[in-house]
């Protein structure tokens, strides 16, 4: 933590003389490392992760030995997180508000976020993954959740709202990421977009093998490869079908198998994403299975940062969700002379979730207590139990399926939303020079951290990629135009002499006086303002 606070504390003494993201000029304090993957439990909060450790078989964690210290979750603004600020700290190794996608805040107010400069509001910023793919390594990103959603986008896209699936899907194909593993096939499919365009077929002209089925991953050996399981997003792990959805573990490790293949290295974001809705369910068992799966999962990555010099794993969640207890006001008194087994064998030996429950009931809802007993072998539910999963709002079943089997486990949850508590970070690392990331941080320090063994420089990387436009094409006596070139689809226009310049918005490309070419990155409108690489700012002399 010492190495970490000198970070720190250049930061502050720069931050006079230069423009301050609070990034830290690279130096390498924690060392060099040639692979990082960055695994996030969405919603693992630490209660979560005691009551899944007392759930297994073993009564351990993978994680357990990786424990290093507690992450400060806040957002710049407020206390409790929301996932997409929460990645977009660690994505990009700045704090930000909800709902923005890896862009910077317009408010600031608490700790962890500092030098704020409303000039640069809602600006995109470089994140990790934008880094390592710049510095040759492979890049890719796995959750169980549609990518599109706030944490995987956070690494890869940018947007003032975590809601835009079709804006942040797109961006996403043209980031030239070497894996990309999870759902959200209807973000990109031409006949559910509102503006039309074919992104399957597109990330099919790139080069990737792009399947939707476990078997085609396990048959593929491309090294560019996109896998949509699930048009939104898939199942829980224990609801799932093992010959359709591959496990979050089976993502990983083909992930591994595939970026490694490059001498350079790579970095690779995983994440447990559904631990974070079972929680927001109350849901025991989703929240628990789930987060058992995510560790099977840490056990692949643990594995092969441990026989791979040079590599990094790090595990911390964004934030926790639900507020679980273990323990709760069903056993106020007799806590301290209550067997474990009161507390997770329910769990332990369901075989579905309270939302699989909720599928298989009958529409008038008569065959409850048949189906309670075959997910949980609870053959004395209550007249009041059955009433209350009876009588339950559609949307709230598996929240009724979830009490009855929490109550009878004294599993307590305060609230179906987000926590603000601190949550647990883990850390491993392989390497002579390399340093483990230890002590109570903030959430953006870890991406800090990784920009750090990475040697990205994260602040010249932002100036680099989101050049305002406007601003600097004027400089050159240049006319710029804003406008509609087809349903839901925007492109700048830019002249001068006989130049005319076209780009279209979420791509990494342009077109010259016709002709097609690179820019390096993307083309990012954040609420009126288009942000550009130099690369493109450059086409025009």
């Amino acid at each position: 933590m010492r190495n970490f606070k000198k970070i720190c504390a250049t930061i502050f003494a720069v931050s006079t003389l230069l423009p301050s993201f609070i990034f830290a000029e690279n130096n390498n304090e924690y060392g060099s490392a040639k692979n990082v993957i960055m695994m996030i439990p969405d919603g693992y909060s630490i209660e979560i992760e005691t009551a899944t450790r007392w759930t297994t078989a073993e009564k351990k964690l993978v994680l357990d030995d990786m424990v290093k210290g507690l992450v400060r979750v806040n957002n710049s603004n407020t206390p409790i997180a929301d996932s997409a600020p929460a990645a977009t700290a660690m994505a990009t190794g700045s704090k930000t508000e909800t709902p923005f996608i890896s862009c910077y805040s317009t408010k600031d107010g608490m700790p962890g976020f500092y030098d704020f400069d409303k000039n640069k509001a809602k600006m995109p910023l470089a994140t990790v993954l934008e880094g390592a793919k710049r510095s040759g390594r492979s890049t890719g990103i796995v959750s169980t959740s549609n990518i599109q959603h706030a944490t995987p986008a956070a690494f890869c896209s940018h947007y003032p709202n975590r809601n835009e699936y079709e804006i942040l899907g797109e961006q996403q194909v043209y980031q030239d990421m070497d894996v990309v593993l999870g759902a959200g096939s209807q973000y990109l499919d031409a006949s559910k977009r509102k503006d039309k365009e074919d992104l399957i077929n597109e990330i099919k002209s790139l080069g990737y093998d792009y399947f939707t089925t476990k078997s085609e991953m396990d048959k593929t050996t491309s090294n560019k490869i996109w896998g949509m399981f699930a048009e939104k997003s898939m199942k829980y792990d224990i609801d799932r079908e093992p010959s359709v959805e591959p496990s979050l573990a089976e993502m990983t490790t083909k992930a591994i198998n595939t970026l490694s293949k490059n001498d350079k290295g790579f970095f690779l974001m995983v994440e447990g994403s559904e631990i974070d809705w079972g929680a927001h369910a109350n849901d025991p068992v989703a929240t628990i299975t789930d987060a058992i799966a995510f560790d099977k999962a840490v056990a692949v990555a643990k594995e092969f940062v441990k026989k791979t010099p040079n590599s990094v794993l790090i595990v911390a969640a964004d934030h926790g969700t639900g507020g679980m207890t273990f323990g709760s006001t069903g056993i106020n008194s007799g806590y301290d002379k209550t067997e474990l087994d009161k507390f997770t064998n329910l769990v332990a030996n369901a075989k579905m979730t309270g939302q699989k429950v909720a599928e298989k009931l009958d529409d008038n809802r008569t065959n409850i207590k048949d189906i309670m007993k075959e997910a949980y072998a609870i053959n004395d539910l209550t007249a009041e139990e059955e009433n209350l999963i009876k009588t339950a709002d559609k949307k709230d079943l598996q929240t009724a399926v979830g009490k009855v089997v929490s109550d009878r486990s004294y599993i307590g949850w305060t609230t179906r939303g987000h926590v603000g508590g601190d949550i647990a970070l883990h850390c491993l690392t392989n390497g002579d020079n390399l340093k483990t990331l230890e002590g109570t941080i903030f959430n953006n320090q870890i991406g800090l951290y990784m920009a750090d063994v990475l040697d990205i420089d994260l602040n010249k990387l932002t100036n680099e990629l989101y050049v305002c436009a406007r601003e600097a094409f004027i400089k050159k006596g240049a006319k710029v135009e804003y406008s509609k070139a087809s349903e839901d689809n925007y492109e700048l226009k830019v002249t001068k002499d006989d130049n005319v310049l076209i780009i279209p918005m979420n791509k990494n490309y342009a077109k010259l006086n016709g002709k097609k070419v690179t820019i390096g990155g993307l083309a990012i409108n954040t609420s009126n303002k288009v942000y550009l690489p130099q690369k493109a700012i450059e086409l025009i002399k």
